[in-house]
């Protein structure tokens, strides 16, 4: 297992790197803090995000009145 190859190398390289991501994630989800805000140097945390506008109206089909004949 001495003898890596480039590509080995590479991929192990990059697997080493996800799971430092994905642990350093789960250590400030596990905080209660985000990843963006953690250490203060964002602007704008806090404050409530803005709705999404829709840009095409959905219609409201209402079910038809039963009809006593």
């Amino acid at each position: 297992m001495s003898n890596f190859d480039t590509q080995t190398l590479v991929a192990l390289v990059c697997v080493a790197v996800a799971l430092v991501v994905l642990c350093r994630r789960t250590l400030l989800w596990w905080r209660g803090q985000s990843a963006g805000c953690g250490g203060g140097g964002c602007h704008g945390c806090g404050e409530p995000k803005p709705t999404p506008q829709m840009k095409v109206p959905l219609t409201v089909i209402n079910r038809p009145e039963p009809n006593d004949d």
